[in-house]
């Protein structure tokens, strides 16, 4: 061959190859968008120190794979050791969806710094665009009065497990909402995320549910939720189980691992391996290791490979949809970001559907199925009211809000009015100052009051699944 046919080969060759590389990270073909979304958290103002890096995924990948994130903070165009922030983490690609992950860096983060995202053995140049995201009115850890109990904060689901023989352990899950919490209702909304799911897997694909908020507020009746800690371990369970029974519905929810985390992990994994939905809950505890309090969450996978272990979490309060990564050491996440202190892991919560999956809609339990349950939790549910003006007001009817110029928390409707307990509607007094300040107006337990006997023609009726099964 002579030297200008030669040329004529490498000249081809080179052409192939830059073809093959435009082609490659044109829109439809590249794997990761071309900027990065950084979440600065801060509270109260105050920086945590800690980010939220989210890559966009603009297709999916068949496969769990690897990713490497490096950020160039000092502009000098290489990234030095200190610059990376994510080194092979998990990672589950999915079209048009967000993997997220918490870094502390080194450097402040800034619009427009450049960066490199590796997933599997390919390099994708990438830009920053940062935003401040403020966690500490969503937290509310101020107003909490039983820290070892309470959960506020956010919101995390989980189904579906398979390892193989040499141990490792992969969680893919697919379905399970990502809604969005109110001040201090990270529970209810976690809950809302699996029973939906689960519904959904069991019940088929004609249980769409109606609006989210509405099942929320539902929830937040069966659970006796409060301002001041949330919902509590056990009526968590409780109202979990008393909305089954309430709807109809075969679901079953227990709770598993203990209070410290210790054995929560292993028992997620057995509940996963169920097909089970599973809400885990989270602690804060200060430098000094002092619990202020904590929150719920939906955890939509699980890693397990060479003794770590990662949970893929969709949190209701980031500021973006997604999917996070954290990593589990001991009984702690890492770099938690929207927490500056310690995060422990605590109990787990598995709801369990006790009956076959049909594909089609489902028939309601029995009465001696509901029963059954009822008996399981006793059956005499309680409600959570405040007084005001002499009418006691369910609070999973009202909101709470901090209004700009209020200066603090105060009672609202979260439909415009709310329905007393003697069954007469009371409109929302307006803006700032609503029902009153939740500081003068603290909520209390009392027995669910039985309408129809008392002939007020009201109704607060405990519901289920109605909105549920509505398209």
């Amino acid at each position: 061959m002579n030297i200008k046919n030669k040329f004529v080969v490498v000249a081809v060759v080179v052409g192939l190859l830059l073809i093959f590389f435009i082609v490659d990270n044109l829109k439809g073909n590249r794997l990761v968008g071309e900027k990065l979304l950084v979440s600065v958290f801060t509270s109260g103002e105050e920086v945590t120190g800690k980010a939220l890096i989210q890559v966009p995924f603009l297709r999916s990948l068949e496969e769990d794979s690897q990713i490497t994130i490096a950020v160039d903070t000092d502009g000098n165009g290489t990234f030095s050791d200190s610059e990376y922030l994510v080194s092979n983490f998990p990672v589950y690609a999915k079209e048009n969806w967000r993997s997220g992950y918490y870094v502390v860096p080194g450097n402040p983060i800034t619009d427009g710094m450049k960066a490199m995202v590796a997933v599997g053995e390919k390099n994708y140049d990438v830009e920053l665009e940062t935003k401040v995201f403020d966690v500490g009115e969503l937290l509310d850890l101020a107003t909490v009065t039983d820290p070892e109990n309470a959960t506020k904060g956010w919101g995390i689901t989980t189904i579906q497990a398979h390892g193989d023989e040499d141990g490792v352990v992969e969680i893919t899950q697919n379905g399970v909402p990502d809604l969005t919490q109110r001040i201090g209702e990270c529970a209810p909304t976690a809950a809302a995320n699996s029973l939906i799911s689960l519904v959904a897997k069991n019940g088929g694909e004609d249980l769409i549910p109606g609006d989210p908020q509405d099942f929320i507020e539902n929830l937040k009746r069966h659970m006796n939720w409060t301002p001041e800690n949330g919902v509590p371990p056990d009526d968590f369970v409780d109202g979990k189980n008393r909305w089954a029974a309430a709807a109809g519905v075969p679901i079953r929810t227990t709770k598993v691992g203990d209070t410290q985390g210790l054995t929560t992990i292993e028992a997620i994994r057995d509940a996963l391996e169920n097909k089970s939905a599973v809400e885990l809950r989270i602690k804060f505890a200060d430098n000094d290791a002092k619990f202020v309090g904590g929150h719920m969450v939906t955890v939509t996978g699980i890693h397990q490979a060479d003794g770590q272990t990662y949970l893929d979490i969709n949190d209701p309060a980031t500021p973006d949809s997604g999917t996070e990564t954290v990593e589990i050491r001991s009984n702690q996440i890492t770099n938690y970001g929207p927490w500056e202190g310690i995060t422990v892991l605590s109990w787990g919560f598995v709801q369990t559907w006790e009956g076959h999956p049909t594909g089609e809609l489902f028939d309601t339990m029995t009465d001696a199925e509901i029963q059954g349950i009822r008996q399981f939790v006793g059956d005499e549910p309680t409600v959570t009211v405040i007084e005001y003006n002499g009418k006691l007001l369910p609070v999973s009817q009202l909101i709470v809000e901090d209004e700009v110029g209020c200066g603090d928390k105060h009672w609202h409707a979260a439909r415009g009015t709310v329905i007393a307990t003697d069954g007469t509607n009371v409109p929302d007094p307006g803006p700032q100052c609503g029902y009153g300040k939740v500081k003068d107006r603290p909520s209390k337990y009392i027995p669910v009051p039985n309408l129809e006997s008392s002939g007020s023609g009201g109704s607060i009726e405990i519901r289920g699944l109605e909105g549920l099964k509505n398209q």
